[in-house]
């Protein structure tokens, strides 16, 4: 899971990702309609109402579907941008959630 250790922003604020999903979607080349976004986090911030915005309206162009897995605490702010949110309590391959989000 050494992979996992490569979040954008190393970690930071969510409003971060949320921010530069966008642009890292589009560098990435990933295919609008098939490419879902997973964000695995703590949910530990508010996103403000602008990046919400501008992170719905991008959604809907590239037709990405995001996914959530919230660590331990509520999801926030994050379910008003998520199309799917789980709580889990640890990011274990065995846990349900986890393992349905992250199979390949």
């Amino acid at each position: 899971m050494d992979w996992l250790g490569e979040f954008i922003g190393r970690g930071s604020s969510l409003d971060v990702p949320v921010r530069e999903m966008p642009d890292y979607y589009r560098r990435l080349g990933a295919p609008p309609g098939v490419t879902d976004v997973i964000f695995v986090t703590d949910a530990q911030v508010r996103i403000p109402d602008d990046v919400r915005d501008a992170f719905r309206a991008w959604k809907r162009a590239a037709r990405a579907r995001v996914v959530s897995l919230v660590i331990a605490n509520p999801p926030g702010d994050l379910g008003l941008v998520s199309d799917e949110v789980h709580q889990v309590r640890a990011l274990a391959a065995d846990g349900e959630a986890v393992g349905r989000v992250l199979s390949l």
